[in-house]
């Protein structure tokens, strides 16, 4: 089986990455003393409160664990500098194209002098930093999240798109719309039209969905949205129907196998549903989801697959390329990370 040194080593495509789910713990510390922000615990009680490391009761039980990082994102330094450690973790991890999500909506919550365009732009500038740092090529995904308010959800969409279109620096790296957080209370027609206009703005469309639902909320999200990838989409495993359309269709699922035992949306580890996914020829990526807030990284969800599924060298090389192939960075960036590092 492969080493830990030997996993690291190889490149690797990452397309399913939070950036408020992956806060380093000193930086938490360091941003609420800066900012006078009281978490709600001491410096020794914050890698208690600000990880998780056992599964929770359900999903929406882990999305309130967001809880301390949303706080200390809290102005353009501190969003900035999150995000260039993102992709400094990232390219620590072996990860040669990062794609990292992040929903302005969330990150203003409650922050009434921060606003969706300071937000994009201190996630443009980290990620911009971290590439004239790393040889790494990153795009950005922007997240809407079900329960938010629809007009907070219809600007922040607008929003993206008009920095996705803009002259800002590296505006072009935005390149990606996300419909996510619990869909077990929301009627999925709802969103059509902000999906519907993200994707007639050239963004790549990919939804968070049957992660802790069912493959009914995968097939129609898929009928409704026309999504080029999914994020989780385990719950499809159960339904052959499903699986042969997901395959023939070339969807790529974004899988996080830490991420689906520590929400309960599988009962192990073990029985992730990955493995079947692959025998199926179904395109997949290995993603880590929100690292830093389940206390791991890129390459112990390499591990768990070398060690679990039986993937060898051959098969991380299949999946990347394939990943890379799926990213919705232009063509261009995709060919020269193909060239160069697989």
């Amino acid at each position: 089986m492969l080493t830990r040194n030997a996993i690291r080593a190889l490149p690797k495509c990452e397309l399913h990455r939070h950036l408020d789910g992956s806060v380093r713990l000193e930086t938490i510390a360091e941003l609420a003393a800066h900012h006078n922000l009281d978490l709600g615990c001491s410096d020794e009680e914050l890698a208690e409160r600000a990880t998780i490391g056992e599964p929770m009761s359900n999903l929406q039980e882990v999305l309130q664990s967001f809880s301390i990082t949303q706080k200390v994102l809290c102005s353009y330094d501190a969003i900035k500098r999150v995000a260039f450690e993102n992709v400094e973790d990232a390219f620590r991890d072996g990860v040669k194209l990062l794609e990292l999500r992040f929903a302005p909506p969330f990150i203003s919550a409650g922050k009434n002098d921060l606003g969706n365009d300071e937000i994009i732009e201190a996630v443009l500038d980290g990620v911009d930093q971290g590439m004239e740092k790393y040889p790494i090529q990153v795009g950005l995904i922007g997240i809407v999240p079900r329960p938010f308010d629809y007009s907070v959800n219809h600007r922040a969409t607008e929003d993206i798109i008009r920095y996705a279109r803009g002259r800002y620096k590296h505006s072009e790296r935005i390149c990606g719309f996300d419909l996510a957080d619990d869909e077990l209370k929301i009627t999925h027609e709802k969103f059509v039209p902000l999906i519907n206009r993200a994707a007639s703005a050239g963004l790549g469309i990919t939804v968070h969905t049957g992660e802790n639902t069912d493959a009914r909320c995968v097939k129609k999200s898929m009928d409704l949205y026309k999504p080029r990838r999914i994020g989780h989409g385990i719950q499809a495993a159960g339904d052959d129907s499903l699986l042969n359309r997901m395959r023939d269709s070339g969807i790529m699922l974004e899988l996080c196998p830490t991420s689906n035992w520590l929400t309960h949306s599988v009962s192990s580890i073990e029985e992730h549903p990955l493995p079947l996914f692959y025998r199926r020829g179904i395109p997949l990526s290995i993603n880590s989801d929100d690292p830093r807030l389940m206390n791991i990284d890129l390459v112990h969800e390499y591990e768990i697959c070398a060690r679990y599924y039986g993937l060898e060298s051959d098969d991380f090389t299949k999946i990347n390329r394939e990943a890379v192939s799926h990213s919705f960075l232009p063509d261009d960036i995709r060919k020269e990370v193909l060239k160069t590092c697989f």
